[in-house]
């Protein structure tokens, strides 16, 4: 079970000064027409949370929202037991879109810093336990 507020402090208390480098955005999956969307085009790591169940862990190193919504297209990511089925969480209002993208100021220094997205979504995946595991980590 987790929480944006609790993955927030997890991030924080493992990165540092380093999570700084990062701009935390919450999108509900029904509402990707919201400003805040157009900030999640950028590298970074994206965690899809349901009622506080942890779904899907992941990293982009262009732009995160576009990789993170190839789960819920024609991938149609889903669990090892069924449960659970991308494509049938994209217009849920209960599921959340949480993105940790790199800072737009940042833009010239990305290729500097795209180490810290891998971190990032290692850190995230180990801590989370998603539902749907990434498949490079077994």
């Amino acid at each position: 079970m987790a929480n944006p507020e609790q993955i927030l402090e997890w991030v924080n208390s493992e990165f540092g000064e380093k999570a700084k480098l990062f701009t935390p955005v919450e999108i509900r999956l029904n509402n990707r027409t919201c400003k805040e969307f157009e900030a999640t085009k950028a590298p970074g790591v994206y965690v899809f949370l349901h009622e506080d169940v942890c779904i899907k862990v992941g990293k982009s190193q262009t732009n995160a929202s576009k990789r993170a919504l190839q789960h819920c297209g024609v991938d149609d990511t889903h669990s090892a037991n069924e449960k659970w089925h991308m494509s049938k969480l994209l217009n849920d209002d209960k599921t959340l879109l949480l993105v940790y993208a790199l800072n737009q100021p940042d833009r010239l220094h990305w290729p500097d810093r795209l180490h810290w997205v891998l971190a990032l979504e290692n850190f995230l995946e180990r801590k989370l336990q998603p539902a749907i595991p990434s498949k490079r980590n077994g």
